[in-house]
């Protein structure tokens, strides 16, 4: 990360400050939408000009109390439980500041290179005790400085985190997003990757798909997130970028009382498939969740079973043949009682697997 005249350049790294940087912008859109841009290339300037202090905390210390229903507003002590430890308003406001100001805190001490962004700092040893990756920056992911180690899973114990990425840090829980499950479990997600235009997208589109329907699997927001990216950008994405897409996952633990870190990715056949937009286009066409499933399942071969009694209820429905309950169709269709539909569903199927095969080298 490095600032450049009245511009802060922001450029991808680990899921923790990936994360941290969307829910700057987030913090950032809050007060005008021209004060960012995310690059074409994938890295993100903020301009700096306009931008306070006061308003940047006020706007995060909002979206803080809507996300987890924590305000740090007026707070001077008492933080010790919340989801960033020991935080008051004073020290959140130094951390904007520092990010604000171009020059370094301190001109003499140890040179450190910060474990986020690899930037140098000097850093006196006073300092350095309130500037590693500790329940600072999130109390469900790290520990203590004085007890065990931290447990994100890129970090060790003692990392050393510089003043400009202070801040940021502390931003990565506003972009997570809700599933609801049931009152004993509670699922957050955040749908990580190498370039933050895909990031910043992908999360969006996640929201949105939740916004329908807050039942969906974590497999079947990514699926669709990345289908609907498709269809949106039709861009190419190289190899490196889809195997690096990712979903973390904030999950209660109900018998240890805590909140765990899981990963989930897609076989990268299946995110090579979903992010064609021909593909893509034929999916949202035939617009079944069931076909969905079988594709995000890598169950291809199904397509041709699927097309096969597509064609067989096609010949009932013209002979006023009543479709039963049981009839195989059902297992691949919701809408098999219309004949419209499936004469559609019949010129799209067989292409869309044929494309498939084409697309993993089968």
């Amino acid at each position: 990360m490095k600032g450049v005249k009245n511009t802060i350049t922001l450029f991808p790294s680990n899921w923790l400050y990936n994360a941290g940087v969307v829910g700057l912008l987030r913090v950032v859109k809050e007060i005008g939408d021209k004060n960012y841009e995310i690059n074409q290339n994938g890295f993100v300037e903020i301009k700096k000009e306009g931008l306070t202090c006061k308003e940047i905390f006020e706007k995060w210390d909002g979206l803080t109390k809507e996300k987890i229903n924590i305000s740090y507003k007026g707070k001077s002590k008492g933080t010790k439980g919340y989801y960033y430890a020991n935080q008051t308003e004073k020290s959140i406001k130094e951390k904007i500041n520092a990010l604000l100001e171009e020059k370094q805190t301190l001109r003499k001490g140890s040179k450190l290179f910060c474990s986020i962004c690899e930037n140098s700092e000097n850093t006196n040893k006073s300092k350095l005790k309130k500037k590693v990756l500790t329940q600072t920056y999130g109390n469900i992911l790290s520990a203590s400085a004085r007890t065990f180690p931290n447990s994100y899973w890129m970090l060790e114990p003692r990392e050393f985190v510089c003043s400009k990425c202070e801040f940021i840090l502390m931003c990565h829980h506003i972009p997570f997003v809700t599933i609801e499950k049931d009152k004993n479990e509670k699922v957050e997600i955040f749908i990580n990757a190498p370039d933050f235009m895909l990031i910043w997208d992908l999360n969006k589109l996640a929201e949105e798909i939740l916004q329908k329907s807050k039942e969906y699997e974590i497999r079947k927001i990514l699926g669709s997130s990345l289908l609907q990216w498709a269809i949106k950008r039709r861009a190419l994405l190289g190899a490196w970028t889809m195997m690096n897409i990712e979903v973390i996952v904030k999950r209660w633990h109900k018998e240890e009382k805590k909140w765990i870190i899981d990963y989930f990715d897609l076989p990268q056949d299946i995110t090579k498939i979903l992010l064609d937009y021909e593909i893509a286009g034929m999916i949202e066409r035939i617009n079944e969740e069931k076909i969905f499933d079988l594709i995000l399942r890598g169950k291809f071969s199904e397509l041709e079973k699927a097309n096969y009694y597509v064609l067989k209820t096609i010949l009932k429905l013209k002979n006023n043949e009543k479709i039963p309950d049981n009839d195989p169709i059902t297992k691949y269709f919701v809408r098999y009682n219309n004949p419209d539909y499936l004469q559609n569903v019949a010129g799209v199927l067989p292409e869309l697997y044929v494309k498939i095969l084409e697309k993993i080298g089968r």
